[in-house]
């Protein structure tokens, strides 16, 4: 099984979000989902992709290119949570 199949579509909006800077509370409130269980999923993705902290995950993402496909919906999306224009 590929890495990116084990990983949904609010694993990617979460990536997305940390990418832009936001806090775990502030991903939840943006996705309508608990500090908690983004803080457990975001432990979930270490997990699986192998690395031990948030920055190794991010590192490990950019290495696998694992946004690149998602990159636009994920990334209008995000964009449309946080209010943010380009």
């Amino acid at each position: 099984m590929a890495i990116d199949e084990r990983m949904d579509e609010v694993d990617f909006r979460i990536l997305a979000l940390m990418r832009d800077g936001l806090s775990d509370a502030t991903i939840g409130r943006r996705l309508s989902r608990g500090h908690r269980t983004i803080q457990r999923r975001i432990c979930h993705m270490m997990d699986s992709l192998g690395v031990s902290g948030r920055f190794a995950l991010g590192l490990k993402v950019a290495e696998l290119n694992l946004l690149a496909n998602q990159d636009v919906a994920v990334t209008a999306h995000a964009r449309e949570l946080t209010g943010l224009q380009r």
